[in-house]
């Protein structure tokens, strides 16, 4: 029997995928952009012959394999039968109305430029004490953390700790990482605390992160992090400066697998308020949040984290 062919799922998520993109979204994207609704047209007639009668995740992972999935895995989130039903959706609503399909350019190629922030510690003794300083001043907001199993895994606490705890550093756009291109010495600092099961004695905390933060901030910042808790913790406590990633796309996959489904739907719920502010806001909120990865079409990037949490069960 004839191998099944479809353009746009061979080249976004096969064995060949040309590696433009860093997630198998981005890459629908972009081969839609490129084909246009003709080509999501050819697309959808060959998924619809593919999946008929498919209801099984063992039927439609061979269905992946069919037409050359280049892993056994589902491309994005946790469910082949999810990702292939979002996937002739997708194309359905190319055809229907093609100004859905994002212009050329809109997605850009990788690798593509993520602003990218870092720090440089002055030792461990300078970073031990702005862990504390930061955890005695936020004790209320630790306490109810630890007291909330759906408030996440994680902890991103930032602010003035009144003494040297190193350089704030920018670095050079991906993919030259690790070019430093401005670094300021710095008072503030930015911890992220780790939830720990301590048994009968309850929650506790670790440190899973403490490094210099920016020694200024948007006037808005301390509001937008009051506002948007779940965000701080989901963007803060995963793309800090310590734990980010070579390609920090693979940051929000280890999120999505480590933090509770009643957390995610909190920042789901939240993103909507962060994607409403323009462009500029947009990238000093995210910022503030404690996010030190920032890809160019960053509006859009937010936009697939929120339809990733949405469209699958992580439970």
């Amino acid at each position: 029997m004839d191998r099944p062919w479809d353009d746009v799922f061979f080249f976004s998520v096969g064995t060949d995928a040309d590696g433009r993109a860093t997630s198998p979204r981005e890459a629908v994207e972009l081969h839609l952009a490129e084909g246009g609704p003709q080509q999501a047209a050819a697309s959808l007639a060959v998924v619809r012959a593919v999946t008929a009668g498919v209801v099984t995740e063992e039927g439609m992972r061979d269905v992946g394999d069919r037409l050359g999935s280049g892993t056994e895995d589902p491309p994005d989130g946790n469910s082949w039968l999810e990702w292939m039903a979002w996937y002739r959706e997708r194309l359905q609503q190319a055809v229907d109305d093609p100004t859905t399909i994002l212009s050329r350019g809109a997605v850009p190629e990788w690798p593509y430029p993520w602003r990218l922030r870092d720090g440089a510690g002055t030792g461990a003794g300078a970073l031990r004490r702005a862990v504390r300083v930061l955890a005695e001043r936020h004790r209320d907001e630790v306490d109810a953390w630890l007291a909330d199993p759906d408030a996440g895994t994680r902890l991103h606490l930032v602010g003035d700790v009144g003494a040297d705890v190193g350089l704030a550093v920018r670095l050079a756009p991906l993919p030259a990482r690790g070019v430093v291109t401005s670094a300021v010495p710095t008072t503030r600092a930015a911890v992220v605390l780790r939830r720990l099961d301590a048994g009968d004695a309850g929650p506790a905390w670790e440190v899973a992160a403490a490094h210099p933060a920016e020694p200024w901030e948007h006037p808005a910042a301390p509001a937008w992090r009051r506002a948007w808790p779940a965000l701080t913790s989901f963007l803060g406590g995963w793309f800090n400066a310590a734990d980010l990633a070579d390609e920090p796309d693979w940051n929000e996959w280890a999120a999505l697998g480590a933090e509770p489904p009643a957390f995610l739907d909190r920042v789901a719920d939240e993103l909507p308020h962060l994607l409403a502010r323009d462009e500029v806001a947009l990238r000093a909120a995210v910022e503030a949040l404690g996010c030190y990865a920032e890809p160019p079409h960053l509006r859009r990037w937010l936009g697939w984290t929120s339809w990733r949490i949405q469209r699958f069960d992580w439970s």
